[in-house]
This record gives structure tokens, sequence and C-alpha cells, in this order.
């Protein structure tokens, strides 16, 4: 989805997709309903995140949630998401060539593929469940409530 402002930039990269022929190759998909998006990442091989900076970012966790494998910059909080060669592939920022090569890599072996795609989804069921982050949370607030019962006294 490309906001107001960046629909010129959109509009180039859809330009630069039809003079190499590659509209067959390349999909701008509409944007879909977030309840829509587990079933978009199932049907994908592997989800490549190539971004330049990232204050967070979620979408590899996603995929992986999905059992896709994912090849990603070294931004962000990606490195904490994605484990090297066992979930996917960590790249450095900016470095196609290193970037092509890992994507590469992974759509040559599809037992391979299959293999990290399934290793993604026990990483994201062990580290990342709601109820984990729930009981995080949880610990956090009685541990600020617990600071503030002992200061008021």
């Amino acid at each position: 989805r490309a906001t107001a402002k960046d629909t010129a930039f959109e509009d180039g990269l859809r330009a630069k997709v039809a003079a190499a022929g590659a509209t067959q190759r390349i999909i701008f998909a509409p944007e879909v309903p977030v309840w829509e998006m587990a079933d978009w990442y199932a049907a994908l091989d592997l989800y490549v995140a190539p971004q330049r900076w990232e204050g967070f970012g979620l979408t590899p966790l996603e995929a992986m949630a999905c059992g896709v494998p994912v090849v990603a910059t070294r931004v962000g909080a990606f490195e904490e998401l994605v484990v090297p060669d066992e979930t996917g592939l960590l790249v450095p920022r900016d470095d196609l060539s290193t970037m092509t090569a890992a994507v590469g890599k992974l759509l040559a072996d599809p037992t391979r593929l299959q293999d990290r795609g399934s290793r993604a989804r026990a990483h994201v069921e062990a580290n990342f469940d709601i109820k984990g982050e729930a009981a995080a949370l949880v610990a956090i607030y009685r541990e600020m409530l617990a600071d503030r019962a002992a200061t008021s006294l």
C-alpha cells in the first residue's frame, strides 16, 4: 500500500516493472484486510524484508508464524526475530548482491526452504506466544506497582 505522498514512487515502480516485461512475475497486490493476511503469507515460499531502516517491524515475525522463512536486512528488531540459517537468513542493509545470493540460496533448495519454514513456525510458537507477551507485561506492571507502593511508605 502506498500512502498519498508515495503514490508517484509506486507509479514509477510499476512503470519499471512494465518496461522490463515483468508484470506477470512482479505483482502489486491490493491491500487486504488484516484477517486475510495469514492467507497471503501462507501462499509465499519465502518472505523478503529488504528494509533500509525499521523501527520494529513485525512482518518477518508474521511470515514466520505462517511457516514462511525469511530473508531480512540487519535493521531494527529483525536480528532479534530471525535466527540465521534456522528460520531464514540475515543480510547487511543496502547489500543487494548478498540479499540476492541469500534469496537464491534458499529458493534453489526446496527441501531446505521447507525445513526453514517449519523451523520458523516452531520458533515463533516457542518464543513469541501471546500468552508470554501478556505475562511479561503483567510482570512489568506488578513491578511498577510494587515500586510505587514501596516509595509511598
